[in-house]
């Protein structure tokens, strides 16, 4: 372990690595330890649960990052962060939309279960759907203003 990749992070630290597609999110327990949602052979798999993993195999040879949030939303300890992680090791409700690894770890920093990722897919999706509402509106009007000029 690289002693200085340790010193690097803070107890209760939302830490996050950039997988490509998405990001992948623990909380830093100290001593070169991450809390996190995660199956044990990869971030995802059949046997998802929050456990807790060593700096290295959180980061599975990524860059690990800390997340800062705004300092306007109220944020535990590191202490109580960890000791909110903690109490929820073993538990297997991973759900991709509303309970993913994000959700985990905000929630244990504020108390508050949300995913910056899922929110930006679901408005892209909500963009696409009211893009689409709008042209079937424009084809409806169009084929209505054409039907009325063949009459």
């Amino acid at each position: 372990m690289n002693k200085n990749l340790k010193e690097k992070f803070s107890l209760g630290d939302i830490l996050f690595v950039d997988r490509g597609l998405y990001q992948h999110y623990g909380i830093y327990a100290g001593n070169g330890r991450v809390i996190h949602y995660a199956d044990k052979l990869g971030d995802f798999g059949n046997d998802i649960c929050i456990q807790e993993v060593s700096l290295e195999t959180f980061a599975k040879g990524a860059e690990i990052k800390i997340c800062n949030l705004p300092s306007s939303v109220k944020q535990y300890t590191g202490e109580e962060t960890v000791e909110r992680a903690r109490s929820r090791l073993g538990e297997e409700e991973y759900n991709l939309i509303f309970n993913n690894c994000e959700h985990f770890a905000v929630w244990c920093k504020t108390g508050i279960s949300d995913s910056s990722q899922v929110n930006k897919v679901l408005k892209g999706a909500a963009y696409v759907a009211a893009g689409l509402t709008l042209a079937a509106a424009i084809y409806g009007i169009l084929k209505n203003i054409e039907t009325d000029s063949n009459d």
